[in-house]
């Protein structure tokens, strides 16, 4: 599911969001912006914020993209575009969190996970987000997760704070 998301994103949103505008004098944040921890099924970490990108929809809702190139995961978070918590699997059954890891190791390498409870919390939808290194900074989106996510090779809980960078 979470692959026909990222299939399904706007190329010119994606593209935005990924030209980051440099701006002088932005110090780099205490620690990382990005640090999500797997636990169980996958033992992962990733901290890396520059390749996460996010976008307020007409509906106003949060999509955002979260990933670290080093980590072979993709998260997909879709939520309402409002500061608060909201709930990794909505009352109506369907997963907003979810997320595409990539196992070469199997004949069929994208396995989809799907949030099976917790928490999706956003901090801010219009803050400055670093770059990794400090160097620029964009517009963008902060939160945190608390949820389990399930798929066929089993159960696992990610927690941690994420950042992203707004297009347009």
């Amino acid at each position: 599911m979470c692959f026909v998301r990222l299939l399904h994103m706007r190329p010119l949103s994606f593209i935005a969001a990924l030209a980051l505008i440099a701006l002088p004098g932005i110090a780099r944040a205490d620690g990382p912006q990005t640090d999500l921890v797997f636990s169980g099924a996958q033992s992962v970490e990733i901290t890396a914020s520059d390749t996460n990108s996010c976008y307020i929809d007409s509906q106003n809702a949060l999509n955002a993209q979260i990933t670290d190139p080093a980590a072979g995961q993709f998260i997909a978070i879709d939520v309402a575009g409002t500061v608060g918590d909201h709930p990794a699997m909505a009352s109506d059954g369907h997963a907003q969190l979810t997320m595409l890891a990539v196992d070469t190791t199997r004949d069929d390498p994208f396995v989809n996970w799907a949030a099976t409870g917790g928490t999706i919390t956003v901090d801010s939808i219009s803050t400055q987000v670093a770059l990794d290194d400090g160097s620029a900074s964009t517009r963008g989106a902060l939160g945190h997760i608390d949820a389990d996510m399930s798929s066929p090779l089993g159960t696992l809980h990610v927690s941690g704070p994420f950042a992203c960078h707004l297009a347009g």
